[in-house]
């Protein structure tokens, strides 16, 4: 059941959490440049300012061909029934204007208003239906991922500097070995992680001449082996990410990187997708206030 894609995946993708409807022609314009330097994986979110980044990346298609953009569309908050899975799709389908989508991926259990199996029973049932090309997850335990893993092409999850859950729990490792292509959210934790001035980040970015978030960028691709995901309207901003691309660390400094925790977040108790009483959501803990935010 994993078809993934017959087009070449950007490395980098197009995060779409606070997109501006009020600035559409602004918004538009920075997805087009994105598209201009070849990035061409994008998410489409529901939950996203009640729909509204929808209208945004509905007016940014109409300007590119449809089968050069890999759209990935959640099924989100607001899925009550069984029956919503396939309402959800729908309105992807309708208000993007396109006959399919490239992937469906569930954002996390918690939007259910039923159980995790019955949600993998229907989607990989509407799959037959080719209105979406392939299946994905988002936030899954260990041991929900193990229960999709065979029909599973793509996986989005938390992963950044400071916060290495998905690789400590064995998540990115078995993406890996099993061909399904992880792509990390908040990889630079909203340039918050630069904001911290970590001794080790700061030495690497004067060694090489880079920004913070291109040293980032550059370790968590190039020696992680996942893509990420990056929101940003500048066009600036986007050029520099794309740039971090360009250039190779010393191993020793990849390893230095990989072995950097942060121990405030490791003490953090947290959950993957219910709410537990004292328990922050594994998709919040980039979000809390340590250091300097």
């Amino acid at each position: 059941m994993k078809t993934k894609s017959k087009k070449a995946l950007s490395k980098i993708g197009i995060g779409t959490w606070t997109i501006n409807k009020n600035s559409l022609k602004d918004e538009v314009e920075a997805l087009n440049f994105y598209f201009e330097n070849g990035i061409n994986y994008i998410d489409v979110v529901l939950a996203y300012d009640n729909g509204a980044v929808i209208d945004v990346i509905a007016e940014f298609l109409k300007s590119i061909n449809r089968e050069d953009i890999f759209i990935n569309a959640f099924i989100t908050h607001g899925c009550k029934t069984i029956e919503d899975i396939d309402n959800q799709i729908n309105f992807y389908l309708d208000k993007l204007q396109t006959d399919y989508l490239d992937c469906v991926t569930l954002h996390s259990p918690v939007c259910l208003g039923f159980s995790f199996t019955e949600y993998e029973k229907e989607i990989t049932r509407l799959f037959d239906d080719k209105r979406f090309l392939n299946i994905g997850y988002s936030n899954l335990s260990p041991e929900q991922f193990e229960q999709v893993i065979s029909h599973t092409a793509f996986f989005e999850g938390l992963y950044n500097l400071e916060n290495k859950i998905n690789e400590d729990n064995g998540i990115i490792d078995k993406c890996l070995k099993e061909n399904i292509q992880f792509y990390a959210y908040q990889p630079l934790r909203r340039n918050r992680t630069a904001k911290q001035n970590y001794k080790e980040l700061v030495s690497l970015a004067k060694k090489y001449n880079k920004t913070q978030n291109q040293i980032l960028i550059n370790w968590i691709i190039k020696h992680k082996g996942i893509y990420l995901l990056i929101k940003s309207s500048s066009k600036d901003h986007i050029k520099e990410n794309i740039e971090a691309l360009n250039f190779t660390m010393d191993e020793s400094d990849y390893i230095l990187l990989d072995k950097f925790r942060n121990v405030e977040f490791d003490k953090i108790p947290y959950t993957y997708n219910t709410n537990e009483e004292g328990k922050i959501r594994i998709d919040q803990i980039p979000n809390q206030p340590i250091g300097i935010i």
